[in-house]
């Protein structure tokens, strides 16, 4: 190829024209062949076609290289991106921090059980176990007049489970009366309410008939 010939895309300024290659032009209204752009949006000149003097650009809307014609646009200056100064960078920079800080001191707070209401739970978890093995014999299967037992309640994925200790986002604790008739084992929710009252007759031997008008008050 003889060095006059022009390649398709020239890099410096076609004949003629108003525009060179890293020039910066704005839309003065909607192209003909771009895609997407708009009125006043400013692109740097990349190519200039030797032949029509169309402009090539990079299209950010599309990803690729676009075409503007001269008559769609106008010469401007480079954009100015304005830059944070290193003190509001810091100033911002700390203002986060705090609210950081103050998202970790909160949260706890609104959901966890503190370290006192576990053990209490757990207490109360590890008597009605005790109670629980208390009437039960390992030649006779379960007997006595039953016991009681409590559990929590969580939601997973949308779906409720029930749970024997507490955990974050739990609620409870609920309780049911439980005892055997025959092999078969009987359940019925107890009021935390008439907990205290079930426990003493549980302690004393009450028959489950009692234990039951006792819920059912």
């Amino acid at each position: 190829m003889n060095s006059n010939q022009l390649s398709l895309f020239d890099t410096d300024a076609a004949t003629g024209s108003l525009y060179k290659a890293g020039d910066y032009v704005k839309l003065r209204r909607k192209p003909a062949v771009a895609a997407w752009v708009k009125r006043g949006e400013v692109f740097r000149i990349s190519q200039i076609h030797p032949i029509n003097g169309s402009l090539k650009f990079w299209n950010p809307h599309i990803n690729q290289w676009d075409f503007l014609y001269p008559e769609e646009v106008k010469l401007t200056v480079e954009p100015v991106v304005e830059e944070i100064s290193p003190a509001a960078q810091s100033i911002a920079e700390s203002v986060v921090g705090e609210l950081a800080a103050t998202k970790l001191t909160v949260e706890p707070v609104v959901g966890e059980i503190s370290p006192a209401a576990q053990s209490i739970a757990k207490s109360v978890v590890g008597e009605e176990v005790a109670a629980a093995k208390n009437y039960y014999n390992s030649d006779k299967g379960y007997g006595g007049n039953g016991w009681l037992e409590s559990h929590y309640k969580i939601r997973v994925n949308g779906k409720q489970h029930s749970i024997n200790c507490p955990e974050t986002g739990c609620t409870g604790p609920y309780y049911s009366y439980r005892w055997m008739e025959g092999k078969r084992q009987r359940a019925k929710y107890c009021p935390g309410s008439k907990c205290p009252a079930v426990r003493t007759a549980l302690r004393s031997g009450e028959p489950i008939s009692k234990i039951l008008e006792i819920i059912n008050q």
